[in-house]
């Protein structure tokens, strides 16, 4: 600009009003070129993985339908990698529909993959960035999940799985974080199980910040058509936040089985706090012995696969006054927001500190993989077995 800006003052004045000229178009050439480039990228785009070619599809299509109905005045994009079962996977760019038919634009078709593969979804997260390019960018990981368990390979007979299924295909948590971007403002999880301490600290540098339930999530998930705005909120902890709280009131305003429901905002930035507090607590002990009998128990349905209670609950319930308060304040650190119902599936919700964490048992198959994760060596909690 400075060099296309300087004249030679010995110029003539017809010299100098041609370089004036001159200067002036390429200048307006420039400008105009900038502002077409700013019109095409937005300021964030939201991707969806959505991995449901299993018994979750119905729910896919409902939800597609609920972006749909909930995109309206978004300063934004809402793009969705669909891998529903019978369909070829796609990837979707949202637009507003209140019609029960999906109507939004297809970007992408792919040839018959494997969702669960963590090399198709490191392709998947990179396809929808280049045909969504914006400034920023949150993601929305959508599937069945069991919390830290690692998936198991066999099709058709999965049990476990960190996250996905596809056609009984999964994927574990070391494959989950090798395939995710590190770009993202933000992850959500709707899905099961995944504000797990063991799971979020695996994957405390991807992002800065986590939306996840400690229990399960009912199959409708998300209510999308409600937290749409939100999802593109500038300041990115308000609208997660907003998002909990509406998730929350979605499942609050229902009566039995279906009033169920928890979330938890975490500050992955916090968590290495709150790892050193805990291993500090270990530290002290000669011999540590373990009760999960009235822990608050976070796996409540009878079919989990994962047992999950309460962090803090269990801190409370093994350990004296002064160490379980030195686990609270490292933990609302790290607890940036959290809600729950009541009760989940009937049973009651008597305290939620916003983490689930394994209480280890030496019969457990996955013991000697649970000492592998990143948890278990920051804190020690392998010396729990």
């Amino acid at each position: 600009m400075k060099g296309a800006m300087a004249m030679d003052t010995k110029s003539t004045f017809r010299g100098t009003v041609f370089f004036r000229c001159l200067a002036g178009l390429v200048l307006l050439g420039l400008f105009a070129a900038c502002k077409k480039e700013e019109s095409l990228q937005v300021e964030k785009t939201v991707l969806v993985y959505m991995a449901a070619n299993n018994s979750l599809a119905a729910e896919a299509v409902d939800n597609i339908n609920m972006m749909e109905q909930g995109y309206q005045d978004i300063n934004g994009r809402l793009l969705v990698y669909a891998r529903l079962f019978g369909q070829s996977p796609k990837i979707y760019e949202i637009v507003h529909d209140n019609s029960p038919r999906i109507v939004s634009k297809v970007l992408k078709d792919y040839p018959e993959h494997n969702s669960s593969d963590p090399k198709v979804m490191a392709m998947v997260f990179q396809d929808m960035q280049e045909l969504g390019k914006a400034n920023s960018y949150g993601a929305i990981l959508w599937s069945h999940a069991t919390n830290w368990y690692p998936g198991e390979r066999t099709k058709r007979m999965a049990k476990t799985r960190s996250f996905g299924d596809d056609n009984g295909d999964t994927m574990d948590i070391m494959d989950l974080k090798a395939a995710l971007p590190r770009n993202l403002d933000y992850i959500i999880f709707d899905a099961c199980s995944m504000s797990s301490v063991e799971v979020l600290y695996e994957l405390r540098d991807i992002t800065p910040l986590v939306l996840a339930s400690a229990t399960e999530v009912i199959s409708v998930g998300l209510p999308y058509d409600r937290i749409m705005r939100h999802l593109f909120d500038r300041n990115v902890r308000r609208g997660l936040a907003q998002t909990a709280r509406k998730y929350y009131g979605f499942y609050n305003e229902k009566e039995g089985p279906y009033r169920s429901a928890t979330y938890t905002l975490v500050d992955m930035k916090k968590l290495e706090g709150l790892a050193q507090a805990v291993r500090t607590v270990y530290d002290r002990q000669q011999a540590i012995k373990i009760k999960d009998r009235q822990v608050q128990a976070l796996s409540l349905d009878p079919l989990s696969p994962v047992p999950a209670y309460d962090l803090l609950d269990f801190f409370d319930r093994n350990f004296t006054a002064d160490e379980a308060k030195r686990i609270e304040m490292a933990l609302n650190k790290s607890v940036v927001y959290k809600v729950h119902t009541s009760h989940f599936l009937g049973k009651p919700i008597r305290v939620y500190s916003g983490l689930s964490c394994y209480i280890p048992k030496d019969d457990d198959p996955h013991a000697s993989y649970y000492k592998t994760l990143g948890w278990a060596k920051a804190t020690g909690a392998g010396r729990l077995f």
